[in-house]
């Protein structure tokens, strides 16, 4: 899935690695400079809409599964309502784990 996102030309992904999100957020940085790293979910997404809108790019960001998606609702409406072209990335819990 990191090779579409390249061959589509994102050139940013604004991102916090978690368990359901870090091997394609590893394949990603194989690019230099192409990975920004957020200290919250709401922020990968802030970042992501503050980039497109500057740029007039889409904007990508990826958060990892449940509470991270979350954290990451408040950015994501705003986005939403400014009519902003942003991808979410959310990855999935990886194997059966139960209670996710």
């Amino acid at each position: 899935m990191a090779e579409a996102f390249r061959v589509e030309g994102i050139q940013k992904v604004f991102g916090l690695m978690g368990d359901a999100n870090f091997l394609w957020l590893a394949n990603m940085a194989q690019r230099p400079h192409v990975v920004v790293n957020a200290r919250h979910e709401l922020a990968a997404v802030a970042m992501a809409d503050g980039y497109s809108r500057a740029s007039g790019s889409v904007g990508v960001a990826s958060v990892t599964c449940g509470p991270g998606l979350t954290h990451a609702a408040t950015s994501i409406c705003a986005a939403g309502r400014n009519r902003t072209p942003l991808i979410v990335h959310c990855g999935y819990a990886p194997g059966p784990h139960p209670g996710r």
